[in-house]
C-alpha cells in the first residue's frame, strides 16, 4: 500500500487517503489527485449518497448523473471539476447513459482480467435483456478517462460507447462535441453474437486515445469506427495495443486526420462462439499511419478503401 503524495513517474495501485480510505488511483508523472470520489456497488441493498463503499450508489446511472449535476455548478465551477467514480465487481443492467462533466476519471476496482465489471446497457434498468435505443455511455465532455471497465449495449444500432456525436444520429437533435478523452484496458464484451453495432463510436473533434483494449465478436460491424460529427472531423485518434477477435471490420476510419494505429493484434475468434474478421482496417481521408501491428492478411488484403495511409512494420500470422 501507497501512502499518498506527490508520485513520480506511471503508478497504477491502492493509495492511503487522508481520512484513512483506500482507493484505486493513476498517476503519470505526477499525482493526479481525485477532487470528489464517488462510488457505485450493484451488491448494496439501499443506494445511498455515492460517497463511500458503504453508502456507494447501487447504479452507475446514479454516478454519471451526479458528476454531471456538480459540473454545472456555476458559482464556483472548478469544484466540479476532477471527480472519480470507482465502480465496484459484477455486471450491471442499465439504461443509456451521457456523461457531460468535463474532467471525470471512471475505474472499474474489481479484481481479475476478464469483465469484472461491466456497465451493460438495456432499455429497463435490472433486466438483461430488450433493445437499448442508443449507446450503453455516450461522451460530450472532454478530457475524461475510462479505465478497467467492460461495456456491452443490446442493439445492433449502436455501439456500446460513443465519443461524440452528430446531429444525423438517431438519437440525437445536435452536434454532440468532446475532446481528448481516453479508454485504457477497457473491454467490449463478448455477449451475443453481433449484438452491438461496435465497440467505440467515434465521433469527436479531437482524439481519442484507445489503449489496451479488446474488441469481441459481438461488435457486429467495427471494433472502433472514426468518423465525422457533421462539423468537424475527428483529429489525433490514436489506438494502441488493442485486441480485435471476429470483429467483422477491426477499425473503420470514414473521416479524420493523424490517426495512428500502433502494435494492435486482429484476429478470428476460434472459440466455442467462432466468428471470423473480414478487415483489419479501411480507410478514407488523410492521415492514417499503421506501426507494428498484426493480422492474418496481406498487407494489401488489410487495409482497403482510398484513404492514404502509411504501413510501417506490419506484419501477417502465418495460418497454419
Amino acid at each position: 500500500m501507497t501512502s499518498f503524495g506527490p508520485v513520480t513517474g506511471n503508478v497504477i495501485g491502492d493509495v492511503q487517503f487522508k481520512d484513512g480510505s483506500v482507493s484505486f488511483s493513476q498517476a503519470v508523472g505526477g499525482a493526479n489527485t481525485p477532487g470528489k470520489i464517488y462510488y457505485v456497488d450493484r451488491n448494496i441493498s439501499v443506494s445511498g449518497d455515492g460517497k463511500s463503499w458503504g453508502k456507494a450508489f447501487k447504479t452507475f446511472q446514479e454516478a454519471i448523473t451526479q458528476v454531471n449535476s456538480d459540473y454545472t455548478n456555476t458559482v464556483a465551477p472548478s469544484n466540479g471539476r476532477n471527480r472519480w467514480i470507482f465502480v465496484g465487481e459484477g455486471w450491471y443492467a442499465e439504461t443509456p447513459s451521457t456523461l457531460t462533466a468535463n474532467d471525470v476519471t471512471i475505474v472499474g476496482v474489481a479484481p481479475g482480467s476478464h469483465d469484472s465489471v461491466v456497465i451493460y446497457g438495456v432499455p429497463v434498468a435490472g433486466t438483461f435483456s430488450g433493445v437499448a435505443g442508443g449507446p450503453t455511455l455516450q461522451l460530450t465532455c472532454s478530457n475524461c478517462t475510462i479505465m478497467n471497465m467492460g461495456f456491452y449495449c443490446s442493439d445492433v444500432l449502436y455501439a456500446a460507447v460513443q465519443d461524440g456525436g452528430a446531429a444525423a444520429d438517431t438519437h440525437l437533435s445536435a452536434v454532440a462535441n468532446s475532446y481528448n478523452n481516453k479508454f485504457i484496458n477497457c473491454s467490449f464484451v463478448r455477449d451475443t453474437a453481433d449484438g452491438e453495432l461496435g465497440g467505440i463510436d467515434v465521433a469527436s473533434n479531437e482524439g481519442p486515445i484507445i489503449e489496451n483494449c479488446r474488441f469481441s465478436t459481438s461488435c457486429k460491424t467495427f471494433g472502433v469506427r472514426i468518423r465525422t460529427n457533421g462539423v468537424t472531423n475527428p483529429v489525433g485518434v490514436q489506438i494502441k495495443d488493442c485486441k480485435f477477435v471476429g470483429t467483422e471490420t477491426g477499425i473503420i476510419k470514414s473521416a479524420g486526420s493523424d490517426c495512428v494505429v500502433e502494435h494492435c493484434l486482429f484476429i478470428d475468434d476460434t472459440t466455442d462462439r467462432a466468428d471470423t474478421i473480414t478487415t483489419p482496417v479501411t480507410s478514407e481521408g488523410n492521415q492514417l499511419i499503421l506501426i507494428d501491428n498484426y493480422w492474418e492478411f496481406s498487407d494489401a488484403n488489410a487495409i482497403t478503401g482510398a484513404g492514404d495511409h502509411l504501413n510501417i512494420n506490419n506484419n501477417t500470422l502465418a495460418k497454419t
